[in-house]
C-alpha cells in the first residue's frame, strides 16, 4: 500500500521504477552473453555499465547522495 507522496515523492519513485526495469534487463543482457556467448568480458562490462548508471543518475534530488536502487521506497523519505 502505498501512502500519499509528495509531488518530488512521486518523480523519485518513477525514476527509481524506471531505473530498476532497466538494471534488470542490463544484468539479463550480461548473464545471456556469458551463458551463451561465453564472453565473460562483455558481461563484465555491461555489469560495469549498470553500476556506472547507479552512481550517476540515481541520486537524491535533495542531498546530492546516491541512493540504493536495490531498496523498495514506500515512503517519503
Amino acid at each position: 500500500m502505498q501512502k500519499n507522496l509528495s509531488e518530488k515523492g512521486t518523480a523519485l519513485l518513477a525514476k527509481f521504477k524506471k531505473f530498476q526495469k532497466i538494471s534488470l534487463f542490463l544484468y539479463a543482457l550480461a548473464a545471456m552473453s556469458f551463458v551463451f556467448l561465453h564472453n565473460p568480458l562483455m558481461a563484465i562490462a555491461v555489469v560495469v555499465l549498470d553500476i556506472f548508471l547507479e552512481v550517476k543518475i540515481y541520486i537524491c534530488p535533495h542531498c546530492g547522495k546516491t541512493l540504493d536502487c536495490r531498496r523498495k521506497v514506500a515512503e517519503d523519505t
